[in-house]
């Protein structure tokens, strides 16, 4: 296979502070709605060994957070596919938290239209299976102060640290505006099942995903499906850090081994 252009850890668009260029795979990770790149780096020593975690930084965030946040799910997964692509020199597996589960199953989808490298896995976590019907009303065209309180009450999402500076949560509001627009107007298009596995990740107390939305994943691959479900709400990634961590490590060492094809 072709090596990749070169080093890509220094980039603005991914955060890769542990490079491993000896472990079996490469994990792109997609952040949750309003989150960034460094949401994902506590997986780095957790995964030491199996994975080298690639943590993606969408426009408008840390480092990037004078660039416009995309507002559709489509254009937030070209332009990311966009960056990555000269990068796909080593077998990977993408993952995603919430919204990020979307993009990362968007991802997969992009790499085989375009003939590129495929994923060998998709791990999605805390996130309603493309094609199961929302519940919630719409958030995204709120007045500015309607918006910010039914955020929180919905999803908790909003650091008090930050609800208590206006001028931080001023910066920010543009971002979660973005990132719950990609949520709520993404509209699954009708594509063949992926091959790859999929793991799939729940939270028992998540009031917004079901164990029925999770376990729905696999009707989107024609390969192995697993699926994991934690003590935790929405972020139970986070609370069950520890028990979410050793799943994937479990289940990307069991890819390793060639147990899933």
């Amino acid at each position: 296979m072709a090596a990749g252009p070169g080093p890509f850890h220094r980039a603005a668009w991914v955060a890769c502070p542990r490079p491993e260029p000896a472990a079996p795979w490469r994990l792109w990770c997609l952040p949750h709605a309003g989150g960034g790149a460094s949401s994902w780096l506590p997986w780095g020593p957790a995964l030491s060994g199996i994975a080298e975690v690639a943590a993606l930084r969408p426009p408008g965030r840390e480092m990037r957070l004078m660039e416009p946040p995309a507002t559709r799910a489509a254009a937030l997964a070209e332009g990311l596919f966009a960056e990555m692509s000269p990068y796909l020199d080593r077998p990977y597996v993408l993952a995603g938290h919430s919204v990020g589960a979307v993009i990362a199953f968007e991802l997969a989808r992009l790499a085989r239209a375009r003939g590129r490298p495929a994923p060998a896995a998709l791990i999605v976590s805390g996130a309603r299976s493309p094609g199961t019907p929302r519940r919630e009303s719409d958030l995204h065209p709120l007045p500015e102060a309607e918006f910010v309180t039914a955020l929180d009450e919905r999803y908790g999402g909003i650091p008090p640290a930050v609800r208590s500076q206006p001028e931080l949560l001023a910066l920010l509001l543009p971002l979660m505006r973005a990132d719950v627009s990609v949520y709520e107007t993404y509209a699954l298009r009708p594509e063949a099942p992926l091959d790859c596995p999929i793991l799939a990740l729940g939270g028992r107390t998540d009031v917004h995903v079901t164990e029925d939305d999770v376990l729905a994943w696999r009707t989107h691959t024609r390969g192995r499906f697993e699926a994991q479900f934690f003590p935790g709400g929405h972020f139970f990634i986070q609370s069950d850090f520890g028990p979410a961590a050793d799943c994937v490590k479990h289940f990307l060492s069991r890819l390793s081994e060639g147990l899933f094809f």
